[in-house]
């Protein structure tokens, strides 16, 4: 389990499912398909679950098609972008979670900023290594208010997405572009 992982050790499959469907619909929207790999649940005494990229990391340095399929308009990536679409992302697992609880009456029983811990510190530790600061003990209102907006605009990809997951308890890249672009499940 990597360190964005720790947060999830305890979630039941449900919530799993629906933080890892917010995260899939992140990256399909900020970065297009063909960025995440596979989605995992392993039930267990908590549930563990793998979130994998096609570059293996925990947001894509390169936020762009491989470079024999790039056109000649490539645009430089900032360390602050980098920086701001992984908070995006990471910040977008629990948002997920707390807009399905929201959507059941239940989201009194999140605590979304508290919850957010592990975040905080993976994140924290990712601007470090590359000499940005985001102290772990802040938490960053503009991306919880992002990440909502952008899942609110397709939750349907969101419900989708975590239905696979639950229902398959593993989708690979191709299924989770998919179900992300509109096509049900099979």
């Amino acid at each position: 389990m990597t360190d964005l992982d720790t947060a999830a050790a305890t979630r039941t499959d449900e919530e799993t499912a629906y933080h890892q469907a917010g995260q899939a619909v992140i990256c399909v929207t900020l970065f297009g398909a063909r960025v995440v790999k596979n989605l995992g649940l392993s039930g267990g005494r908590g549930t563990e679950w793998q979130f994998e990229t096609y570059s293996r990391l925990p947001v894509p340095l390169s936020c762009r098609p491989p470079s024999h399929k790039r056109g000649e308009d490539r645009k430089p990536i900032e360390v602050e972008g980098i920086i701001d679409a992984h908070g995006i992302l990471t910040y977008s697992g629990n948002a997920a979670v707390y807009m399905h609880y929201r959507d059941q009456d239940r989201a009194e029983a999140f605590d979304y900023q508290n919850d957010h811990l592990g975040t905080r510190e993976a994140l924290a530790k990712l601007a470090s290594s590359i000499g940005v600061e985001r102290p772990a003990d802040k938490f960053y209102e503009t991306y919880w208010s992002e990440a909502n907006r952008l899942l609110t605009a397709d939750w349907n990809a969101v419900e989708r997405v975590a239905d696979g997951l639950l229902k398959l308890r593993s989708l690979n890249g191709n299924r989770i572009d998919a179900l992300v672009l509109g096509e049900e499940l099979q």
